[in-house]
C-alpha cells in the first residue's frame, strides 16, 4: 500500500523541513520564501535542520503579520538598507527596461499612473522660477504658473519631474479610493456625465495597475523596494456603464453618400472601415502583400510595419467582390507598399500613437460628422456598425469572426445592436374584428342596416 503524503500548513514548522537548504559550500541552512508575488532568500544561521525549519516558520508568520517591509527589517535588515525606496520615476524606468511592453502601451500606462498620483498629491501647474531659483510673481503679487500641458517652455517637464519624485507609498488604497470617488463626483449629477466619469476612472485605474502586474514585475530589479501591499491591489474598479453600441446611421445611405461625395484615400479608408471592419492602425499600415486577390480576402498579420493588437487580432477578413474590384483598380493606380497612400513614412516604436495617414483620417472624420456620425471615434463607429449588421443577419459568431475578438462576450458587450425588428408576431391577434374597443365603448355593427350602434362598456 502507498502511504498518503501528509501536507502540513505553512504555519507549521514541519512544512519548512523540506524547504530549508544548505547553499553550496555552506554549513548553514537558508530558505527561499515567496509571498504575494515577491520572493527573497533568508539566511537561517544554523546547521540544525529542525531549528532552521522553526526559524523559517517564524519568518513566514512575520510576513503574514507585518508584510515584506516588517519581515525584512526584522530578519534581513541589510537588504532593507541596500534597497532603494521606489519612486514613480524609478519604477517606471525599471519597467520600461525589463517588462518588454510596446512603447506606446507603456506610455499610456505611465500617463495614467502620473495623473492619479499627481491628483492625489495636488500637483498641478508649476511655479516659474527666476534666476535665483525663487518663484516669479506678477504685478499683483500672484505666483506665475507654468501649465503642466506646456511642452515648449518646460511646464510639462517640470510637472513630470515633480510627479516622478513621489514615492510609490503615496498610492495607498485609501488615497486611491478617495481619488476615485472625487474623480467621479466632479462629473456632477447628470447620469450620462457620471457614466462617462466612471468609465474614465476605470480605464485610468486599469492602466496604472498594469505597471504592477506579475508579468511586469517579473524581471524588475530587486533593489527597488515596492510597497506592500502593492499599489491598487485592494481597489475595486468602478462599475462600467453600458458600452453597447446603438446604431444611429443607415449603412446603405452612408455608402451611397460616400460614393457621391468622397474620393481618393478618405474613400478607401471608409470602405475598409465599414465593409471590412478594420481598425484604424490596421488600415493605416495595410500593405498590398496582405490583400489576397485570388482568395478575395485581407490578412491581418504581423508585418515589418505592423504589430497586431493581440494574437487574437490576427486573422483573415473576406472581401465582397465589388470591393475586390475596387482594390484591383487602386493597386493599379497606386505606388509603394501601402494600400493607403501617404507622404508620411511609418514610425516605429514611438512613445505616442501616430498614424502615417492622419490627414486622410481627419478628412474622413469631418465628412462622417456631417453625415450624423457624432461618436468620439467616427472610424471605429463604422466597425461597430458592421458588427451590428453581421450579428443581425448572420449571428453573433459571424460578427465575432470578422471583428476578430478573443471572446464572444466582447462582441456582445460592445459591438452589436439589433438591426432588424424583433417581435413574436402576436400583434396579428389584434387585427380588426366584429368588436372594436373605441375610447372605452364597444362598437357593434347593426347587421340589417349596416349602421353602427354604440353601447357603454360594462
Amino acid at each position: 500500500m502507498h502511504r498518503l503524503k501528509v501536507r502540513h500548513p505553512k504555519t507549521a514548522a514541519a512544512h519548512w523541513l523540506a524547504k530549508v537548504r544548505k547553499p553550496a559550500g555552506s554549513a548553514l541552512y537558508g530558505v527561499q520564501i515567496s509571498y504575494k508575488g515577491r520572493r527573497h532568500r533568508f539566511p537561517l544561521e544554523t546547521a540544525n535542520r529542525e531549528a532552521a525549519a522553526e526559524k523559517a516558520r517564524g519568518i513566514y508568520l512575520s510576513l503574514v503579520a507585518q508584510g515584506w517591509q516588517g519581515a525584512l527589517e526584522c530578519y534581513k535588515p541589510k537588504a532593507v538598507i541596500a534597497a532603494k525606496a521606489a519612486t514613480i520615476g524609478a519604477w517606471a524606468q525599471c519597467v520600461k527596461e525589463t517588462a518588454g511592453l510596446r512603447l506606446s502601451t507603456f506610455t499610456t500606462y505611465l500617463q495614467s499612473l502620473r495623473q492619479i498620483a499627481a491628483e492625489i498629491e495636488g500637483i498641478g501647474d508649476q511655479p516659474v522660477l527666476d534666476e535665483l531659483g525663487k518663484p516669479k510673481k506678477d504685478r499683483k503679487g500672484r505666483p506665475v504658473l507654468q501649465s503642466r500641458f506646456d511642452y515648449r517652455s518646460g511646464g510639462r517637464d517640470a510637472w513630470i519631474a515633480k510627479v516622478d519624485a513621489l514615492p510609490l507609498t503615496v498610492l495607498t488604497d485609501s488615497a486611491v479610493q478617495r481619488w476615485k470617488l472625487q474623480y467621479i463626483a466632479r462629473a456632477g449629477g447628470s447620469p450620462e456625465a457620471r457614466r462617462r466619469a466612471e468609465n474614465s476612472a476605470a480605464t485610468l485605474l486599469r492602466c496604472a495597475r498594469s505597471l504592477f502586474a506579475p508579468k511586469t514585475r517579473k524581471f524588475a530589479s530587486k533593489e527597488l523596494l515596492l510597497p506592500d501591499p502593492l499599489p491598487f491591489a485592494g481597489i475595486e474598479l468602478p462599475q462600467r456603464g453600458s458600452t453597447a453600441y446603438q446604431s444611429k446611421v443607415d449603412a446603405g445611405k452612408l455608402i451611397n453618400a460616400a460614393r457621391a461625395e468622397l474620393e481618393g484615400e478618405p474613400f478607401k479608408i471608409f470602405a475598409l472601415g465599414l465593409l471590412c471592419g478594420l481598425r484604424k492602425r490596421e488600415i493605416d499600415l495595410l500593405t498590398w502583400a496582405q490583400v489576397d486577390f485570388d482568395k478575395s480576402l485581407i490578412r491581418i498579420e504581423r508585418t515589418e510595419f505592423f504589430t497586431p493588437k493581440s494574437e487574437d487580432s490576427v486573422g483573415e477578413v473576406d472581401i465582397d467582390s465589388e470591393l475586390l474590384a475596387l482594390l484591383r483598380g487602386w493597386k493599379g493606380q497606386g505606388k509603394g507598399a501601402f494600400v493607403i497612400q501617404s507622404s508620411r513614412p511609418p514610425r516605429h516604436e514611438t512613445s505616442r500613437v501616430n498614424y502615417r495617414c492622419e490627414p486622410h483620417f481627419e478628412t474622413l472624420y469631418a465628412w462622417l460628422r456631417k453625415q450624423g456620425v457624432t461618436a468620439r471615434k467616427p472610424l471605429h463607429e463604422l466597425r461597430k456598425e458592421l458588427g451590428a449588421l453581421l450579428a443581425s443577419t448572420q449571428g453573433i459568431f459571424a460578427a465575432q469572426s470578422v471583428l476578430r475578438h478573443a471572446q464572444i462576450s466582447t462582441t456582445a458587450a460592445y459591438y452589436t445592436d439589433k438591426k432588424r425588428r424583433i417581435t413574436a408576431g402576436l400583434g396579428s391577434l389584434l387585427a380588426p374584428s366584429a368588436v372594436n374597443v373605441i375610447a372605452g365603448e364597444f362598437a357593434e355593427k347593426d347587421a340589417p342596416s349596416g349602421r353602427k350602434k354604440f353601447r357603454r362598456a360594462g
